[in-house]
């Protein structure tokens, strides 16, 4: 499929397109040269198969413009972004160091000290991410960046969970860091964030992946009830990484905890800086893996040692000849022997009886038979002889179904408990145990968890007209979890802006209970419509005069842009509120809180632009 922009094409005539970095799951990414302010800047365009999804295409516009207000030192930062060609986009910034998964693909290492110095300045960004609503749910070593001063930023925040829905396969790098929660089909939450951190910090550390397999579904079921595994080099991280991978979310450590636990191992604030194309990386070694261990405390013996080779050791104990004395002194009575050689065994020189020669023969042949009966009985216990099949998929079957599926394999299933579930229907399968896909006998019964449904809960009724913090305080008491996406809202002339004007969940409009646990969405008001008339009456008790006044809401509809040259910033946040537009500051302090004057602005005052524009500043 050829490129959304081709090469030198100017983007919103502002970002002249100089090259095509590649093609992920979710976006198109560019380099691109800001012309206005000379930078170098990544410019990141919605894939055209989702972006024919109106709810991707809101939830993309959403994230931008929320993305742009985060400012944390190990995040990527979001400059702008915008539709063109019937292509939207985000500008982001460009880092320029890299990514640490080129650090580990060089066969480089961290130490102890600097992958908790990653580790923590990491979990901070996620944990002002996750504080601000965005949870990242793909992180990975290439998802961190280093700029041009070697430190750390976490990149792709605002794209986020934009794929996740329409992803039509799992490939094995996108199940290496995903969590168990993800594994079984949840959604992503900040807690998955901080497993994918913690397996990411055990990669880099010890130069292996915590969970192998040779397929996405593979990787992704050795990790579903296993907690990460136990390595000398992890060090002082050992425990802190374990808590920061236990299977279930329930008990994992946040990102703030997971931050603090890292900067208490290091003791000092500095952050990690890796510097690309040094001769010597301040945090990396150069990697050589160890010889591979197949046993504990046992090491095969040769050949040689196993026939009697002449370069083995006799081992154990030494043949003494009958009559004879050990050697003393570099002396013996004995029969010479060349050194270094292995004795010949020679009967009448050792003087041994041959009367018992057969009875011995007898002797070892009855004990071989008997161990091998033995081997035999073990082996036919241990299911060697019996045949082995596949064991296939039950989960979200009915039990009627599941015996049907299990005909002419020779399983049986049985029900080991029930549970509650909001995801599998009542009297359906929840899980299984062994697991599907995985070899058993022929003859095994087949354990099953069944469900009994979703627990409900009823919702309070007072919901409607309230803000979303209020809203989502209610529901939180409750066990449910509330959004308030600004996709999900809707036009009312009769709830208070930004008030709750209906509760989601799924597709029922204001349900009356949802199972616990499950997540409704909250449409919020946004006023009302564009053109919306509004008539007030009001009577004079006086003289008894009524008075009749019609308002038309101006809405979303286009606004002409204020006059701002000469303003300060209070004043600029304040008419820039009144028009619901956005502004954006260039000049020498513009990055700083220390601008006092605009200079001039782009568009020119009374210029009419669409509802939340954005206005450039020039400042002082």
């Amino acid at each position: 499929m050829a490129p959304t922009f081709s090469l030198g094409y100017t983007l919103a005539d502002r970002y002249r397109i100089l090259e095509l970095l590649g093609v992920g799951q979710t976006a198109e990414v560019y380099v691109a040269e800001d012309l206005s302010l000379h930078r170098r800047v990544v410019v990141k365009v919605l894939l055209a198969g989702l972006a024919a999804h109106e709810e991707i295409r809101r939830a993309f516009r959403d994230h931008i413009i929320r993305a742009s207000t985060l400012s944390h030192p190990h995040l990527a930062r979001v400059f702008d972004g915008g539709q063109e060609s019937g292509a939207i986009f985000m500008i982001s910034e460009y880092l320029s160091g890299g990514s640490l998964e080129d650090v580990l693909s060089a066969g480089r290492r961290l130490s102890v000290d600097d992958g908790a110095r990653l580790g923590r300045d990491v979990a901070s960004a996620l944990a002002y991410a996750h504080e601000h609503g965005f949870v990242h749910g793909s992180l990975s070593p290439s998802k961190l960046l280093f700029d041009d001063e070697g430190r750390v930023r976490v990149s792709d925040v605002a794209l986020a969970g934009l794929a996740t829905k329409y992803r039509e396969r799992m490939t094995l790098d996108d199940a290496r860091y995903l969590s168990p929660e993800q594994a079984v089909g949840d959604e992503a939450n900040p807690k998955s964030d901080v497993y994918a951190l913690a397996l990411i910090l055990f990669e880099a550390i010890t130069g292996s992946v915590a969970f192998e397999g040779s397929t996405p579904e593979a990787v992704l079921r050795a990790r579903l009830n296993a907690p990460l595994p136990v390595r000398l080099e992890l060090g002082t991280l050992d425990m802190i990484l374990a808590q920061a991978a236990v299977p279930d979310p329930r008990l994992r450590l946040d990102a703030e905890q997971f931050s603090a636990r890292l900067s208490a191992v290091i003791g000092d604030v500095a952050p990690l800086v890796v510097r690309p194309g040094s001769e010597q990386l301040p945090l990396l070694a150069n990697f050589s893996p160890p010889e591979p261990r197949h046993s504990i405390g046992f090491r095969a013996p040769s050949p040689d040692q196993i026939v009697g080779g002449s370069s083995g050791s006799g081992g154990g104990f030494a043949h003494v000849p009958r009559g004879g004395a050990p050697a003393v002194g570099g002396y013996s009575s004995g029969p010479k022997v060349p050194l270094g050689r292995t004795p010949r065994f020679d009967r009448d020189q050792y003087d041994l009886p041959r009367a018992n020669r057969r009875r011995w023969g007898f002797l070892v042949a009855a004990l071989v038979i008997v161990v091998a009966a033995i081997g035999a009985g073990a082996a036919w216990k241990s299911g060697l002889f019996t045949k082995k099949q596949v064991v296939p998929s039950l989960v979200g079957l009915s039990l009627t179904q599941a015996s049907s599926a299990l005909q002419g394999d020779g399983f049986t299933v049985t029900v080991n408990h029930r549970v509650h579930s909001s995801s599998v229907a009542a009297n359906d399968i929840v899980s299984q145990s062994p697991l599907a896909d995985s070899s058993a006998k022929s003859g095994q019964v087949i354990t099953v968890s069944v469900s009994e449904g979703p627990v409900l809960v009823t919702l309070p009724t007072n919901l409607l007209g309230e803000t979303c913090v209020a809203a989502t305080a209610q529901l939180s008491a409750l066990h449910l979890i509330a959004q308030c996406p600004s996709s999900a809202a809707i036009y009312s002339s009769t709830v208070a802006l930004n008030g709750v004007v209906r509760v989601l969940f799924h597709t029922t409009v204001n349900p009356v209970t949802v199972p616990l646990e499950g997540t409704v969405v909250l449409s919020l008001s946004k006023g009302p419509a564009a053109g919306t008339t509004t008539t007030t009456t009001t009577t004079t008790p006086t003289s008894g005069t009524t008075t009749t006044t019609t308002t038309t809401i101006a809405g979303e509809g286009p606004r002409a842009v204020p006059n701002v040259v000469g303003d300060d910033q209070a004043q600029v946040y304040a008419a820039m509120h009144v028009a619901k537009l956005y502004f954006s500051t260039t000049g020498p302090n513009h990055n700083t809180t220390k601008w006092t004057t605009v200079v001039s602005q782009s568009p020119i005052a009374g210029t009419m632009v669409a509802w939340h524009s954005y206005v450039t500043l020039t400042v002082r």
